[in-house]
């Protein structure tokens, strides 16, 4: 199933990585440059366009990048951050 944001959620790019703002919890979560990525993805892609985007960008083997991204969709998820659709 696809993944979404969740609710009570703000987050932007600073120079060059995103923050994530959890209003409800009052949490401010830092976001490395592949997580940014996958971040910004996340509203209009599913998991193999994001992992074929995180592939490209970041000139690392597909099944490493699908790994990645899928360990951060669980930590999303495990976090609240996330949820699917």
């Amino acid at each position: 199933m696809p993944l979404r944001m969740a609710k009570d959620l703000a987050w932007q790019l600073v120079d060059g990585e995103g923050v994530i703002v959890d209003l409800e919890r009052r949490l401010v979560i830092g976001l490395n440059p592949t997580a940014s990525l996958i971040w910004s993805l996340l509203k209009d892609h599913d998991e193999a366009a994001i992992a074929a985007k995180v592939a490209a960008r970041f000139d690392v083997a597909p099944e490493a990048a699908q790994t990645d991204v899928r360990e951060f969709f669980e930590a999303l998820k495990a976090r609240g951050l996330a949820v699917e659709s």
